[in-house]
């Protein structure tokens, strides 16, 4: 069916006519909602008149929908109207590798970029369950800026459906085939043998396809050729490959790949594309040059006892060369300084925030701008960083093995995203960040909770595996910064301990077996651990970057710890050490003030008149109001637990009393009778809501403790009987704790997800946001588990406090806003207004600690005010560190 332009399916409008395929007319069209073009594949109308066949189709489509790689054209999905049934498709500038290779072969490194490009594409549909049965050239598309679309994927199988037996739905119905609806499955050209014959196909199907697209792209012709289709098939099914076709130039692996990927026996042709892009890139000798190939075999053969007697020449001084020490040789040492992107700066945080790749090339970097975070990466032969789509709050970036994806943590949840440009994929949950290192058998290693030992996944997703837990009988708190030895075999990673969890100068380095699961402890007094070529590994303390000589075989530290480069923090408890190391020994650090900025209270009246308390600058988190307005309950320390205690502050004598001591407070929360307050503490290695009375008298008496998890009290109802506590552990959600039920015995889960809770002063009803910060909605539900379920902002907003009638939160930038609410007879809310602007740069990412309250008459807010040392804007680099460590060390006596 032919459409005209203008014509309107649904939200697109048609602009003009693109091609035509075996499925049908392919145009432009222009889709009015996301105001983007797209491609529109309007079906053939025979097809588009069976039912059955349609229903089939678009259960398929939906599953290939779910595809989502940089290097595969998506599917947005299907439109009707009329009796016109069309496919919604990405559409990608650029021309076809058909129309490519209509101009002659390509380049050797330009065909394996694509062809790298095309195998990466199979390997995450082939890893889904899609194989797509069509690859040809004609199905790649070339963009203008270099990148590689794999089109049509798996509509094939889409339309022919999924059949065990070999019946006419498999056979290679051409395009010439009217009467089947121009349904293509394969192309004779490219077809594999089983497919030619009408059998069931696999991936390996896939596998020949990309055989024959790669040698046409090196040889500049067809692999199997007919002048007729009944001709070519009988080519795919019997004729040798004409091998001598492929460049001279053509590395032996690439060759030695094609032969797998074209073999007719399917128990030998490669059974995983990534077998094939592992054996392309691991050359086992020497490429042959075209003279080479072109010098007669008598040559060589007459060449032949004076090359081998050459080369045993070369071995025996190469034997005797490492008999003999002679003077160490020194690879260039290069130093470099890479710019953050325009306004934007290192955030303030105590874990990594930039990543090096392996091979030292890319440096993933969070940066903040204009108050929010997000990775961009930077090449070293890029004269600019380039922002990471989809990576707002992200954290402690790690590269894959290949450099081709970034790890790292957002949102409490661990996530990939391809390197090139894609949506991130959430791996499994991640609440703490605190590091990650993604192994040469693609698993990732992760410190998962703040609490937790090291756990694993694959980088495909699935069930996590727990690796360690931290033994508390030694006073161990935590595993975490897990990195990689270069056996692949073993990992290093830090040990927190309980009696200082947040100063890792008391941290002890460990490495895991992870064959054998057995551990053993190589260093005390230092953290984040990377191996460093040469034998030493790199260890911080006091915001310094240490080298200490390391044996692998032994795993002993073998000498004394000394200065790599001297100060590259900022923070005195060494806690937020910037720096990466790659495996070819290139090393990225900061100098600066990276640790957490000390904070000023600010009391701010609802016309946003501010007024600083006069109180030194501190770390100051969570300030929360006494119920009567009068006192200030807040904690002073890291956030991050044994440093922080609890303090009041008498507003009017300007006075602060401590609350606890030494065994770790924060997050106040004031009883609703102002006479007691609940507060987050570590004791023994266990994290819990603590009580104790306001004045400091009496003892302190547990609420609700979570073996293995993180908790910080949110809000408490004015009846006195639920207590919000938000969890961290095992994933991060609101608790209700009934507290007339007794200790820990009536918590419930009242929602996942959440971040941020407040109670309705009649405890009937909870206020909670759906995202870090600001970054989700306001939500309310009620506290008896009924249905009910209202969405309070439209427009972001995050930290609820109900007061009264009205719900005050906070959006970006620290504006104060406020929703009116009724609980009786039934809930009702009103639309959202702003009470004032921040004009001082209140802060609002101050995750898991609230940043602001509101006083209990609604009139007051105390706010964070940042007082930010210098900002760090860029990151020095050193190529060849590893060989200039290792020199100095040589020198030292």
């Amino acid at each position: 069916m032919t459409l005209s332009a203008g014509t309107k399916l649904g939200p697109y409008e048609v602009l003009a006519p693109i091609g035509s395929g075996g499925m049908g007319e392919v145009y432009r069209a222009r889709d009015a909602r996301l105001n983007r073009d797209v491609a529109i594949k309007v079906l053939p109308v025979a097809f588009a008149a069976d039912h059955e066949r349609l229903a089939r189709f678009q259960r398929e489509a939906q599953v290939l929908a779910s595809l989502n790689h940089p290097h595969i054209a998506s599917i947005y999905g299907l439109e009707k109207a009329g009796e016109v049934e069309a496919l919604v498709l990405e559409l990608v500038e650029g021309e076809t590798l058909a129309e490519r290779l209509a101009r002659g072969p390509l380049p050797v490194d330009e065909a394996l970029e694509i062809a790298r490009q095309i195998a990466d594409a199979l390997e995450a549909a082939h890893e889904r369950g899609i194989v797509h049965r069509d690859l040809k050239p004609s199905n790649v598309k070339l963009t203008p800026q270099g990148r590689v679309k794999v089109l049509d994927f798996g509509l094939a199988k889409a339309v022919s459906g999924d059949s065990s037996s070999p019946d006419a739905t498999h056979s290679p119905t051409l395009t010439a085939a009217a009467t089947q609806g121009g349904v293509v499955i394969g192309t004779a050209a490219y077809m594999s043998p089983e497919q030619a014959r009408g059998k069931t196909v696999d991936r390996r199907a896939d596998i020949w396809a990309f055989g024959t697209v790669l040698y046409e792209m090196l040889a500049g012709r067809r692999v199997f050729e007919g002048e007729t289709v009944s001709d070519t098939l009988a080519a795919v099914l019997r004729a040798d490959v004409d091998w001598s076709a492929l460049p001279p130039e053509t590395p032996a692996s690439v060759r030695r790949a094609l032969r797998r990927c074209l073999d007719r026996d399917l128990k030998t042709r490669f059974h995983d594309v990534a077998d094939v892009r592992i054996a392309m890139d691991e050359p086992l000798e020497t490429p042959p040059t075209a003279a080479a190939a072109r010098a007669p075999r008598a040559a060589g053969s007459r060449l032949w006892p004076f090359l081998a007697a050459l080369a045993g020449i070369v071995a025996i001084l190469g034997w005797w060369r490492a008999l003999v020490p002679g003077p160490a040789s020194r690879a260039e040492v290069t130093r470099l300084s890479l710019s953050l992107p325009s306004g934007s700066r290192l955030p303030y945080d105590d874990q990594p925030v930039f990543g090096l790749s392996r091979d030292g090339r890319q440096v993933a970097v969070v940066a903040e701008r204009d108050g929010a975070t997000a990775l961009y990466l930077r090449r070293l032969d890029a004269t600019e960083p380039r922002l990471v789509e989809g990576t707002a709050n992200a954290k402690a970036p790690f590269f894959s093995p290949d450099g081709r994806w970034i790890g790292f943590f957002s949102d409490g949840k661990l996530k990939k995203v391809p390197v090139e440009g894609g949506s991130p994929v959430v791996l499994a949950d991640a609440v703490s960040s605190r590091g990650g290192v993604w192994l040469r058998d693609d698993s990732i290693v992760f410190s998962q909770t703040y609490t937790s030992g090291l756990s694993r996944v694959s980088s495909r997703g699935g069930k996590t595996e727990i690796l360690t837990e931290p033994d508390g009988k030694r006073g161990e708190r935590t595993h975490r910064w897990p990195s990689e030895l270069p056996d692949g075999r073993r990992i290093l990673f830090t040990v927190g301990s309980v009696r200082n969890p947040s100063h890792y100068d008391e941290a002890e380095i460990d490495v895991l077996d992870l064959t054998t699961r057995e551990r053993h402890k190589i260093y005390e007094g230092g953290s984040m651990a990377r191996w460093v070529p040469g034998g030493r590994l790199v260890v911080v303390r006091n915001a310094t970057l240490l080298a200490l000589p390391f044996d692998e075989r032994r795993l002993a530290v073998t000498g004394d710890a000394v200065p790599a480069v001297g100060k590259i923090s900022g923070d005195p408890s060494g806690g937020a050490a910037y720096f990466s190391v790659a495996a070819d020994g290139t090393l990225a650090y900061a100098r600066g003030g990276v640790a957490a900025p000390d904070r000023t209270l600010v009391l701010v009246d609802r016309k946003g008149v501010a007024t600083d308390l006069p109180l030194s600058p501190r770390p100051f988190g969570s300030p929360r109001f006494s119920p009567d307005g009068k006192r200030l309950a807040f904690s002073i320390g890291s956030g991050g637990g044994a440093d922080d205690d609890v303090f009041v502050y008498d507003i009017a004598s300007n006075t602060v009393s401590r609350l606890t001591f030494g065994v770790s407070g924060l997050a106040p929360v004031w009883s609703p009778d102002g006479k007691r307050i609940a507060f987050s503490s570590i004791r023994g290695g266990v994290e819990g809501v603590w009580v104790k009375a306001a004045d400091g008298t009496g003892e302190e008496k547990v609420l609700d403790r979570l073996p293995g998890g993180v908790e910080y009290p949110n809000s408490w109802s004015d009846d006195g009987r639920f207590l919000a506590i938000r969890r961290a552990s095992p994933t991060v959600g609101m608790w209700l704790l009934d507290l007339p039920a007794g200790p820990a015995s009536a918590a419930r889960e009242a929602q996942s997800d959440a971040s941020g809770g407040a109670l309705s002063p009649d405890g009937r009803f909870f206020a909670y946001s759906t995202g870090m910060f600001a970054q989700g909605d306001i939500f309310v539900q009620p506290t008896d588990g009924s249905a009910g379920k209202w969405q309070i902002t439209t427009d972001h907003g995050g930290w609820p406090v109900w007061r009264g009638r009205e719900i005050f939160f906070l959006r970006e930038g620290g504006e104060v806003w406020a929703v009116e609410a009724e609980t009786t007879p039934a809930f009702r809310a009103g639309s959202p207004r702003l009470i004032h602007r921040s004009e001082g740069g209140y802060l609002i990412r101050t995750a898991p600690l609230y940043p602001f309250d509101a006083s209990y008459d609604g009139r007051r807010f105390v706010m964070l005010k940042s007082r930010q040392p210098a900002a760090v804007d860029r990151i020095d680099l050193v190529l060849g560190w590893a060989s200039e460590l290792g020199h100095a060390a040589a020198a030292r006596p």
